[in-house]
């Protein structure tokens, strides 16, 4: 409880601070990225009346990029640097960091094969990209500027000045044909009398929900909540000044990758199930520290975590799958794992939209559960709360066993709230577990992680976008990961895809995660 209450100070203080948060950022990234975590200094950029000096801004055009320590020819199993110095628009070295960034190694023929780095920030306005070399070929570097420094300021002061990034409303009806919509979030409304407030929080999973208390109706007439689409983007209007909303391109700024005239040639055998002579581990949990999570290769993803198979025939889901249960709590992320396996094996879905979803193999005795997680969510039909469920309540309901399968994903409709809403869940989420495991030793559950997404509209920066979804990552690792519980870091897997960034990616990139999934459910030992 300290623990949170301190959060909620600091959050106000920020939030009392104003345009003097710029003082300190901190670069967050998972426990593998190694990027360091720097305090930079309030830069000129910003004029004191708010403006923006657009002069000082980074500019990807006028990145100076190099190889570290080059050679006429790499090899495969060692690891490739880059430096890439930041400019600002008229050609000036940065001298403070923060710029959001995205490496990729690719080839385009005779295969395409590419692979994300890793990238350090020096908080200098230098950084170090690393890529471990995975397959050989003639060898092109992209790098991608998804956020400009300044930009990353302005959406850490949207995250840490604003309680909420989106309004939802819930409706109260009792005896009346009348529907009262009042605002609700996961923090409470300060402003309020405890007495003018509907607490429908759970303490014991660790959820708080409340919502701001109808004239007429009770609190216990509660009937489902919805997105509040013109207030959500009438909010977002008057969350940032004209001249932040310029530091946010489109999709279409950021689908082509700059050419950078930089070849490298790397030459040796391709890493299958071994990196530097010793074969990978099986899938699992817990697992060690890696270079790289992978690497693409004329449409396959091959695992440098894990010794993973291809499950790519009826017959192969079958038999990993045969009398297994497994059920998908979370977003319409891990919905996609469901439909996909369920589509494979020609199963048909039962229920639809909130509800409950469900897909039985009678014969072979599989069956597949989804259920979305409760609040916050983002859509706007009316959503009835008494068919979703917290995750955390889903995990204690669950019988468990050898033959169960929990899969979870929490991310895509968390980035639009304050890091502690988040945090406070996964704690709920991590007792369920301990309860679950303490009764079920032998139940699977597995963790998908946050992917890259698409940025089509100010809201989708502000909401969920890439640096609000890269920020979750950590904080998985650091309440989850001594658990006994595997975690599929399908990151890297998404930036270096060959697709534009989505969401919700297409079927040939969901393919490669089932793969991932089921040699964590079915452990792959051949060869």
């Amino acid at each position: 409880m300290q623990r949170y209450m301190a959060a909620a100070s600091i959050l106000c203080a920020f939030s009392l601070l104003g345009m003097l948060y710029l003082q300190k950022l901190s670069v967050v990234t998972t426990p593998e990225t190694n990027i360091m975590s720097k305090t930079f200094r309030l830069s000129s950029w910003r004029q004191p009346n708010g403006s923006i000096d657009f002069e000082m801004i980074t500019k990807s055009e006028n990145f100076v990029i190099s190889v570290v320590k080059p050679r006429p020819v790499h090899r495969v199993g060692k690891q490739l640097s880059i430096k890439i110095v930041a400019m600002d628009s008229r050609g000036r070295p940065k001298s403070y960091g923060g710029d959001f960034i995205r490496t990729k190694l690719y080839s385009r023929s005779p295969v395409e094969a590419s692979t994300a780095g890793r990238v350090t920030d020096h908080g200098d306005g230098t950084y170090t990209a690393t890529f471990f070399l995975s397959f050989p070929g003639t060898l092109s570097v992209s790098v991608k500027l998804v956020h400009p420094s300044e930009a990353v300021q302005a959406l850490k002061k949207f995250r840490d000045g604003s309680i909420v990034r989106r309004v939802m409303v819930c409706g109260f009806q009792e005896k009346t044909n009348v529907t009262e919509w009042m605002f609700c979030s996961n923090t409470p409304n300060k402003s309020l009398n405890l007495r003018d407030v509907c607490d429908f929080s759970r303490p014991l999973v660790n959820v708080t929900f409340y919502c701001d208390r109808p004239r007429f109706s009770p609190c216990d007439s509660f009937v489902g909540c919805h997105r509040d689409h013109s207030s959500t983007l009438a909010m977002h209007d008057k969350m940032a000044t004209a001249d932040e909303k310029k530091l946010f391109p489109r999709d279409r700024d950021l689908l082509e990758d700059l050419p950078r005239n930089m070849s490298i040639r790397v030459k040796g055998k391709r890493l299958l199930r071994k990196v530097r002579g010793k074969p990978l581990p099986l899938c699992a949990p817990r697992l060690p520290q890696t270079a790289s999570e992978g690497y693409w290769f004329n449409g396959n993803w091959t695992s440098l975590r894990c010794k993973a198979g291809k499950f790519r025939t009826v017959e192969s889901v079958t038999e990993c799958l045969r009398n297994k249960t497994l059920f998908f709590r979370g977003d319409s992320t891990i919905r996609q794992w469901f439909r996909y396996l369920m589509l494979f094996l020609k199963l048909q879905q039962h229920g639809r939209g909130s509800q409950p979803v469900y897909a039985i193999d009678e014969k072979n005795n599989i069956k597949f559960h989804f259920l979305f997680h409760n609040y916050p969510r983002n859509q706007m039909p009316l959503m009835d709360g008494k068919d979703m469920g917290y995750v955390a309540e889903e995990i204690d309901g669950i019988v468990g066993g050898k033959d169960v399968v929990i899969l979870i994903s929490l991310w895509a409709h968390f980035s639009a709230e304050p890091i502690q809403t988040f945090r406070s869940r996964l704690y709920g989420i991590r007792h369920a577990i301990e309860r679950l495991h303490s009764r079920h030793p032998e139940t699977k559950i597995i963790w998908r992680s946050p992917n890259t997404g698409h940025h089509q509209q100010f809201q989708h920066f502000v909401e969920n976008g890439d640096w609000y979804a890269f920020q979750l990552l950590p904080v998985v690792y650091e309440i989850l990961g001594d658990l006994n519980i595997s975690i599929i870091n399908v990151w890297e897997m998404s930036e270096s895809m060959w697709h534009n960034d989505d969401m919700h990616p297409p079927d040939d990139v969901i393919k490669n995660h089932v793969d991932m999934l089921l040699s964590y459910i079915c452990p792959f030992n051949n060869g």
